[in-house]
């Protein structure tokens, strides 16, 4: 069952392309964890740079 931010548990449903048992559990972080007060933050992902912005309108924008 997955966590929809400020919604509560999503029930899986079949066809959903998932098996229980294949499917690692996913991870919640808060945006506010990662961003840590700055506007953006650079995320290295095999051998390249994304930078995770946060926008004025309080939105986030991740870029190559």
């Amino acid at each position: 069952m997955e966590l929809q931010q400020g919604y509560g548990p999503v029930p899986e449903t079949e066809g959903s392309g998932r098996s229980d048992s294949a499917a690692a559990p996913r991870r919640t972080v808060l945006s506010e964890q990662l961003l840590k007060g700055a506007r953006e933050l650079v995320i290295l992902h095999d051998g390249c740079e994304y930078v995770l912005r946060l926008t004025r309108q309080n939105k986030l924008i991740l870029t190559k």
